[in-house]
């Protein structure tokens, strides 16, 4: 069942990736024009209409929470989330929390993907390499201050049971460098539209925005505390968000 599952939703879904990646190349003639504004909204636009297509293909009941907890527009935001699937940052995507992903580097090789995620600004990271993870924290606190929000799962990789993991030492560096608002998110049940794909029928998939944390107004003590807050924050709203079968 789940490799039928998978083989039908890449059927359904693949497609719209050649459009999406060729589209996003015309932000390239956006920021020639110097219009940076609108080639970004208009990758957006695209984006939220491929994202709109994989939660058909994958068959996902998509809800958002905590909509509310968003910071004003033009805050320096750091999207801080759980990670059980590759449809994580569709996730964030879909919810409307966009912006630049740390992710592996391994990512950079990927035709048609790298094109996109060279314009949502993400960063590769090497986790094996000390130096080149600095310097992509460097660069993810570059893109907090020019305005650009970022998104980091902090366990490192992805959980290979559901549950989460946990977050790595110095992984919320990048917001605290920027001292950005730090918006805690989680998200459950993503994992049952792919990696443990089981039914043809639709999976309700949450994505819960918790309360924001502006990292400029904590104390040094609050600050050594922050990754073990944000941590608790997010387990504590995933135990009792609903489960695939509720």
């Amino acid at each position: 069942m789940k490799k039928l599952k998978i083989i039908v939703s890449l059927i359904i879904c693949i497609p719209i990736f050649v459009p999406t990646a060729l589209l996003a190349m015309l932000c390239e003639v956006f920021y020639l024009l110097r219009l940076k504004k609108a080639g970004r909204a208009w990758l957006y636009f695209w984006l939220s209409i491929t994202v709109w297509w994989i939660w058909v293909s994958f068959g996902a009941k998509f809800r958002v929470k905590g909509r509310e907890n968003l910071p004003a527009k033009g805050s320096k935001i750091c999207y801080v989330a759980n990670h059980q699937s590759m449809m994580d940052i569709p996730a964030l995507f879909g919810s409307g929390l966009w912006g630049g992903i740390i992710a592996k580097k391994e990512l950079r090789k990927v035709p048609g993907l790298n094109i996109l995620m060279k314009e949502l600004g993400c960063v590769y990271i090497d986790r094996k390499d000390i130096r080149q993870s600095l310097k992509a924290i460097l660069k993810g606190v570059d893109n907090l201050n020019s305005g650009l929000a970022m998104a980091i799962y902090p366990e490192g990789t992805r959980s290979k049971t559901g549950e989460i993991a946990e977050f790595k030492a110095g992984a919320l560096k990048m917001a605290t460098k920027a001292k950005a608002i730090i918006v805690p998110v989680a998200i459950k049940n993503t994992r049952s539209l792919l990696e443990n794909a089981h039914t043809f029928r639709r999976i309700p998939v949450t994505v819960s925005i918790l309360s924001p944390i502006d990292t400029s107004k904590l104390s040094d003590e609050e600050l050594k505390d922050l990754s073990v807050k944000v941590e608790n924050m997010i387990r504590e709203e995933y135990k009792v968000l609903p489960d695939e079968k509720r």
